[in-house]
């Protein structure tokens, strides 16, 4: 029971009981788990074996059953779930979290100890435990080797990367059967319940399907708005799959939009075509139109691609490490387009404020991360700030002096979402970019993190 009188605490006080508060947490759910990997201990054999002089093999009678990945110990079916009750979660919930404690202690010993010794997270042990339980204990050493020194640093979208790409490493032809057990479980559901006539729908498909999906949503949606349609792209976007269940009516919506562009642009449409408009009506001059989205897959290559037999990782953006198989199933009926490697230590300064080629994909490649404390979008569709406010170099005159020249350059960009930019803008958060891609900053009560390609980094907790 929580029963402290936070009310006379300042906002640094504050800030200070909370970490204290979460460590506790964090310590405690250590311990929980330390206790699940012991009841295993103490259930490792049965109370009666069924195999045994003494037994007798009935239908329905607990069995050893292995609630971890290979290398645990089994244990008894039944035992998870006086656990459970004790601890007020399921007996599936209980199997998982004996699971997940048996796992970190067998197979990877290593993340295990700083589990413990309060230096990761156990939420983040748990789920390198559960990302890791269908391969061999020999592929998850490698994992926990390859991890562990970064699982108290990086957020999880980054450590799911990083396992998955160990674990393609480590074993090509394991991880390329995984991929086909996982395109077993594709799939589209509609939800049984309705929202006020609003219902939902789950699609599981392999990325490209979904990038290009997704792109066909947003020129959908666009194209609404192009016609008239005032609600926001969220609410187009949701309309949008109605449009495309209809495909006819969704190549008309192409054609009519691609006919209102030409027009407005004084081009002209080709004279024998005719465009049904959406929702009926007489056909109309429209030109021809290519209904296929603009969609691009970023994909980085290492040197180990080219000279393992094609059994190297590749990192596809937005999705994380595949198979090389995958790249080529899923490029195999493309045009392919090289990008030439982009020199990080070459790039000049432009004079603008404006982002200008080819100084995004340089920042990206330089920080792929937004760059906030513990940020966790990987994706192009972030903002460029200057870390050092931009000063327009031909304001001139007193009392504002002009802007010095190449403030547009790598080591004075960092790459941010909307919201953290704003953060840093309009609010008492600071930021520093100390070395070329390394961010130091501190919040408004004094906490300082460093940020860089390894992560986010407490660099103290006491108010400067």
């Amino acid at each position: 029971m929580f029963d402290a009188d936070l009310s006379g605490l300042d906002p640094v006080a504050t800030l200070a009981f909370a970490a204290r508060s979460r460590a506790e947490a964090d310590r405690l759910e250590a311990g929980i788990l330390a206790a699940a990997a012991h009841w295993a201990d103490l259930h490792g054999v049965l109370d009666v074996d069924p195999d045994g002089p003494d037994g007798h093999a009935l239908p329905g009678m607990e069995q050893l059953v292995q609630l971890g990945g290979d290398g645990t110990p089994a244990v008894a079916e039944f035992a998870p779930a006086e656990l459970g009750a004790e601890l007020a979660m399921s007996p599936y919930a209980a199997r998982q979290l004996i699971g997940d404690a048996l796992d970190l202690r067998h197979r990877l010993p290593l993340l295990w100890g700083r589990v413990l010794a309060g230096e990761v997270k156990p939420w983040i042990g748990r789920k390198t435990a559960d990302a890791t339980r269908a391969v061999s204990a020999e592929v998850a050493a490698v994992v926990d080797r390859r991890v562990t020194k970064w699982a108290h640093s990086l957020s999880w979208g980054r450590l799911e990367n990083i396992i998955a790409a160990a674990i393609i490493a480590a074993d090509p032809t394991a991880a390329q059967q995984l991929a086909r057990q996982a395109e077993q479980q594709q799939g589209v559901w509609a939800g049984q319940s309705s929202d006020h006539g609003i219902k939902d729908i789950y699609i599981r498909t392999e990325a490209p399907n979904a990038i290009w999906f997704d792109a066909t949503i947003d020129r959908v949606a666009d194209s609404l708005a192009a016609l008239g349609d005032t609600d926001n792209k969220d609410i187009r976007r949701a309309r949008a799959v109605g449009v495309l269940a209809q495909p006819q009516q969704a190549l008309d919506l192409f054609a009519t939009t691609a006919r209102l562009a030409a027009d407005g642009a004084g081009a002209g449409g080709d004279a024998g075509q005719t465009t049904t408009p959406v929702g009926g009506g007489q056909p109309v001059p429209g030109p021809n139109v290519d209904a296929r989205p603009p969609a691009t897959l970023y994909i980085h290559l290492s040197e180990d691609s080219f000279t393992r037999d094609g059994a190297g990782v590749a990192r596809f953006e937005g999705v994380g490490p595949v198979t090389i198989e995958a790249v080529k199933k899923w490029l195999g009926h493309c045009h392919v387009t090289v990008k030439p490697v982009i020199d990080l230590a070459n790039q000049a300064p432009v004079e603008t404020a404006t982002r200008s080629r080819p100084a995004p994909r340089a920042l990206h490649l330089r920080s792929p991360v937004d760059v906030f404390p513990y940020a966790t979008n990987t994706t192009r569709r972030k903002q460029a700030d200057h870390s050092d406010p931009y000063i327009d170099p031909g304001r001139g005159g007193p009392p504002r002096r002009a802007g010095p020249p190449g403030q547009t350059r790598l080591d004075n960009l960092a790459p941010m979402v909307t919201f953290h930019h704003r953060i840093k803008t309009h609010s008492r958060w600071q930021v520093k970019q100390v070395f070329n891609g390394v961010f130091v900053w501190r919040s408004p009560h004094g906490r300082c993190y460093l940020v860089d390609h390894n992560g986010t980094h407490r660099i103290n907790n006491t108010a400067a």
